[in-house]
C-alpha cells in the first residue's frame, strides 16, 4: 500500500466536541503563526471548515488528532465553535505516525526544515524494524543518513566500474528498490539522491539554532542556507533579527527603508545581508590589526607556534630574536587563560577575536583543546560525511581570506579527519588564500605553507617560497617528513586572470604537466612510507560558448591525467572523492545559454588521495 494514500483507510465523518480531542503526538509543525490562526479562524467562521480534521478513537471516549491541528487551534482560540467537523480513522499507532507524516508533507505553508523532518520520519517509520538499521544510529537522522550515505556510495563505485564489498552489494540490493519505492510514492515525490545531497545535508550542516528560527519563520531551503551564512557573519545580529523576524535594509543612497520580513527576503537578499556584515567585519580586523602593533606580534608568534613552527624559523620570518619568542609565549599562556574564562562566560568567538586582534581559528584551537576530532566538527556545525561524496554548497567565512578558488574549509577538515592524526605535520606547497593552514590549526594538526606571495604582515604563517621548475627545491628541512601534502594548486587556465604573475596557470598544457610530473617525484623523495598526498583538482575543458561534441580534447586535461602522474611517479592511488564545485556559480542565463549552444559545464572536482607505493622502482 502507498505510504500516504489515505483513501486505503476506512473512515466515518462525525461533528466533535472540541473538549473532546487531544493533540497529536506526531505533530512537526514547531510554530504557529498567530496572525495567520486568527486568520483563518474569520475564514472557518465566515465560510465554514472545507477541509476536516482526521481523528482515531482512543479510551473513555477521547480521540486523538492526527491531522489538522492548524485549523483545531484557529477554532479553539479564535472563533465560538464548540463542534468540529471530523474524519475518523480506526487506524494503530504506526499507522497514525505514517498519516500524520504525510499529511504534514501536503501542507503548502510548511518550512524546508519541518518537510524534512517529515520525510525522514516517513522513511525511518518505513524501514524501522530491519536489524541492520536499527543499528545504524540512535535517531531517525543518523538512521537515515547512514542507510542513504552507503547506497550513495557504492552506486557512484558501480557506475565507475570499481569494486564493491561483498557486504556494501548485499546491502545495497536489500535496500535500494525499498528506499526507491518510499521516495516514489512520498505526497511530493521525489529522488532518493536529491534528497541526500540536497535536503539532508541542511539537518547535518546547518546549526540547531538556524534550523529552528528557519522553522519558526517558514524559510525555504535557499533562505535556510543564506541565514546559516548570517549566523556565521555575526552571531548577535542573527539573534537580534531571527528575534523580530525583520532584516533592515538600505536604499541605493545609504537611506534606512522599512524594515522587510524575514520570510519574504529572497536568498540572495539574506546572503547579501551577511556579505556586508563579513566586510565591515574584515575592515574593523584591519583596524586592529593596525592599531595593535605589539599584540599583532605576539599573535602572530602564538598562531606560528601553535602550528608547530620552529622557533628559528619564526624569530626569521618576523625578524626577532628567540627570546623575545619565548617572552610571548609566557605573555600567550595568560591570554589563552582569558580567552578560556571568556568563553565559559558567554563570549562568542567573533568577539572574542574582535577584543584580543586573534583571527577565529587560533581563538578557536585554544577553546578546543583537548577536544577530539569528532567534538570539534560539532562545534563548527560540520556534519561529518560518511562517503566519498563531499559536496559543500560554500565555504565557510571564518577559514581562509577571500582568495581565488577558495575552497571550503569542511573539505580540507575532511581529509584531515580520515587521513591525519591530532598532532600530524601537514604541508601545505600552494597555500593561497590560507584555508589549509586555519583548519589545521582549529584540528590541532602542525602545518608548514608556502606560498608565492610574502604577507608577513597578514599571513606570517605562510612563507614565500618560488617552485621554479629549472631548478625544483624543498623548503622543509631533511628531519621533518610529512604525515599529508594537502595540494590544492591553480585549476590550469580555470581563473587564470585572477593569480599573480609567475604562477603555473601561465605555462602552457605541456609546461603544466611537466611541472607536476617533477613536484610529485620530489614530495615522495622527501616523505616518509607513511605519508599520503591529498590533490585536489577539477576537469579542465575549453567548453564557454562550445558545443561539447565540438570541444577539442587537446586543449583539456582530466582528472584521470593527474591520477595517472602521480602513480607513475611512485604514489598509489588508495581514495577518489567526489568534491563538486558549487553550481550556483552558473545563473538562470547562463544555463539557458549553454542549453542553446549544448554546452556541458564543469562541476566535477576530485580530491586524489595517495600513498607511498613501496613496491614502485623508478
Amino acid at each position: 500500500m502507498p505510504i500516504t494514500d489515505n483513501k486505503n483507510y476506512s473512515f466515518s465523518f462525525k461533528m466533535i466536541d472540541i473538549k473532546k480531542i487531544d493533540p497529536s503526538p506526531y505533530q512537526h509543525r514547531k510554530y504557529f503563526d498567530e496572525d495567520s490562526l486568527r486568520e483563518l479562524g474569520a475564514s472557518i467562521a465566515r465560510d465554514g471548515l472545507i477541509e476536516p480534521i482526521i481523528l482515531r478513537p482512543k479510551k473513555r471516549g477521547r480521540l486523538e488528532l492526527i491531522a489538522g491541528e492548524r485549523r483545531l487551534r484557529a477554532i479553539k482560540e479564535h472563533t465560538d465553535m464548540k463542534m468540529i467537523q471530523a474524519k475518523i480513522a480506526d487506524v494503530d499507532d504506526l499507522q497514525a505516525e505514517r498519516m500524520s507524516a504525510a499529511e504534514n508533507i501536503l501542507r503548502q505553508d510548511l518550512s524546508a526544515i519541518e518537510l524534512i523532518e517529515a520525510t525522514i520520519k516517513i522513511i525511518d517509520l518505513e524501514i524501522g524494524k530491519d536489524p541492520w538499521y536499527l543499528t545504524a544510529g540512535k535517531t531517525p537522522l543518523e538512521r537515515v543518513n547512514k542507510l542513504l550515505s552507503k547506497l550513495h556510495s557504492t552506486k557512484v563505485s558501480q557506475d565507475r566500474g570499481s569494486m564493491v564489498s561483498k557486504e556494501a552489494e548485499m546491502l545495497f540490493n536489500k535496500f535500494v528498490k525499498q528506499v526507491e519505492s518510499i521516495f516514489k510514492n512520498l505526497p511530493k515525490p521525489l529522488k532518493w539522491q536529491s534528497f541526500l545531497m540536497h535536503d539532508l545535508i541542511l539537518l547535518i550542516d546547518i546549526p540547531l539554532k538556524v534550523q529552528t528560527a528557519s522553522a519558526k519563520h517558514g524559510l525555504n531551503k535557499a533562505q535556510t542556507k543564506a541565514l546559516a551564512r548570517l549566523e556565521q557573519a555575526s552571531d548577535n545580529v542573527f539573534h537580534e533579527i531571527t528575534q523580530k523576524g525583520l532584516i533592515p535594509f538600505k536604499d541605493q543612497n545609504n537611506h534606512l527603508q522599512a524594515k522587510i520580513e524575514l520570510k519574504e527576503l529572497s536568498a540572495r537578499e539574506i546572503q547579501a545581508f551577511a556579505e556586508n556584515i563579513e566586510k565591515t567585519n574584515i575592515k574593523n580586523q584591519k583596524r586592529i590589526d593596525t592599531a595593535q602593533h605589539e599584540s599583532s606580534t605576539q599573535i602572530k608568534v602564538a598562531v606560528m607556534t601553535s602550528l608547530g613552527i620552529p622557533h628559528v624559523r619564526i624569530a626569521q620570518r618576523l625578524n626577532i630574536h628567540r627570546e623575545t619568542i619565548s617572552k610571548y609565549a609566557k605573555k600567550n599562556q595568560e591570554l589563552f587563560k582569558q580567552i578560556h574564562q571568556d568563553f565559559k562566560n558567554g563570549t562568542s568567538i567573533p568577539d572574542m577575536a574582535q577584543k584580543y586582534g586573534a583571527p577565529q581559528p587560533l581563538v578557536w584551537s585554544v577553546v578546543l583543546q583537548e577536544k577530539t576530532d569528532h567534538e570539534r566538527f560539532k562545534r563548527f556545525n560540520w556534519g561529518l560525511r560518511a562517503w566519498d561524496n563531499w559536496y559543500f554548497n560554500d565555504v565557510d567565512h571564518r577559514f581562509g581570506d577571500p582568495w581565488p578558488g577558495r575552497i571550503p574549509a569542511q573539505l580540507v577538515a575532511h581529509a584531515l579527519f580520515y587521513f591525519t592524526r591530532q598532532n600530524d605535520l601537514v604541508i601545505d606547497p600552494m597555500a593561497g588564500g590560507g584555508v589549509v593552514a586555519d583548519v589545521c590549526l582549529a584540528f590541532n594538526r602542525q602545518c608548514w605553507s608556502f606560498d608565492l606571495l610574502d604577507r608577513v604582515k597578514t599571513r606570517p604563517e605562510i612563507e614565500p617560497f618560488l617552485w621554479d621548475p629549472e631548478n625544483f627545491s624543498w623548503p622543509v628541512p631533511p628531519g621533518k617528513k610529512p604525515d599529508l601534502i594537502f595540494f590544492d594548486p591553480p585549476y590550469f587556465k580555470k581563473m587564470a586572470a585572477h593569480y599573480m604573475k609567475g604562477s603555473i596557470s601561465d605555462f602552457s598544457k605541456t609546461q603544466y604537466l611537466k611541472f607536476f610530473k617533477d613536484l610529485f617525484s620530489l614530495m615522495k623523495e622527501h616523505s616518509k612510507p607513511s605519508s599520503r598526498i591529498a590533490f585536489l583538482n577539477a576537469d579542465f575543458r575549453d567548453f564557454q560558448g562550445i558545443p561539447a561534441f565540438e570541444e577539442d580534447p587537446a586543449n583539456a586535461i582530466l582528472i584521470l591525467e593527474y591520477a595517472k602522474l602521480l602513480e607513475n611517479c611512485g604514489w598509489k592511488i588508495t581514495h577518489l572523492l567526489d568534491c563538486p564545485l558549487s553550481t550556483e556559480r552558473f545563473t538562470g542565463n547562463m544555463v539557458s545559454r549553454m542549453h542553446e549552444k549544448r554546452t556541458l559545464g564543469i562541476v566535477r572536482r576530485t580530491l586524489i588521495i595517495g600513498k607511498i607505493d613501496v613496491l614502485y622502482r623508478r
